[in-house]
This record gives structure tokens, sequence and C-alpha cells, in this order.
């Protein structure tokens, strides 16, 4: 046996915890070595000095009470665990409510923009100069006119009039 766990053991013969199995390999182990047997008659030295000493001391006047008042009152929460109770309530409802503001502005659509001739003319790959250019070279005044007339018509396609 080594001597770490003889140690062990002379504490529990000493609280008398000990089995009888191991009580006997601890003896033999006693016998065998010397400091050990030390340890073992010091810790018996120190359980009987122990044992004569009577403590009789008795607890300081109004102790019980001034015992109880302070078991009685409930200690106040610190800062910490109040913003904790806080942010325990807080931060739910703020992720339930980013939540349904980001489904609205997925839901809701933007409103089309109306585009002008200009740009129509443009997104259909069309030249606003081609346009210009065939109102003038048209050969009769009055057919220029009408054209120009259309043109200026926001909102509504130029009719061309084609050769017939």
């Amino acid at each position: 046996m080594k001597c770490r766990k003889a140690e062990k053991l002379i504490s529990r013969l000493i609280d008398n915890q000990l089995e009888a199995e191991a009580s006997a390999r601890l003896k033999a182990h006693l016998e065998v070595c010397p400091s050990c047997a030390r340890l073992l008659s010091d810790y018996q030295r120190m359980q009987s000095l122990m044992s004569e000493i009577k403590i009789e001391a008795e607890p300081l006047p109004c102790f019980v009470e001034r015992l109880k008042a302070r078991l009685s009152i409930e200690p106040r929460p610190s800062i910490w665990a109040v913003v904790e109770r806080w942010y325990a309530a807080a931060v739910p409802v703020f992720l339930i409510i980013a939540t349904v503001l980001v489904g609205i502005l997925f839901l809701i659509q933007p409103a089309e923009k109306q585009l002008s001739q200009s740009e129509m003319l443009l997104f259909q790959n069309q030249s606003l100069l081609k346009e210009t250019q065939a109102i003038f070279e048209e050969e009769k005044p009055e057919n220029r006119q009408l054209k120009l007339l259309f043109a200026g018509l926001e909102g509504q396609e130029v009719v061309r009039r084609g050769k017939q």
C-alpha cells in the first residue's frame, strides 16, 4: 500500500468509518512505515486533546432576534438582475415585431411608374431622332403637321400613316 492511500485510510480510521478488510491492510502498512505510524499517533493525540476541551460559548444577547430579522429581509435585486429580466421580456417582443415588419415589406408591392413617350421609345430600343427625322421628311405639309400634332400629345401613341 502507498502512503497517500494510507493517509486517507488513517483519517477514516480515526473517525471509525473504516471497514475490517481495509483496517487490516492499513495495520500491515503501519508496521512497515514509520512516517504513517507517526501520522496516526499525531491524529490520535489531536483527537484526545480536542475531546478534553469543552467549549460552552453562549451567543450574544439578542442574537436570535437579529438573525431572524436579517433572514426575513429580502435582498434588493441588483441592477443587472433587473436588466436581465427586462432583456428576457424585450428581446422576444422585438424579434416578433421585426419579423412582422419584414413580412409586410415583402408583401407590399411598389406602384408601377408610368413611363413618358420618350422613355417608352428608349425602352423599345427606338431612337428619338429617327422619329423626328421621319416627321420632317414627310412630303406633304398636311401630313407633317398632323404627325407633329400627334407627337406633341403626351401619353398617346404616334400613329404613322404609311403610303398606301
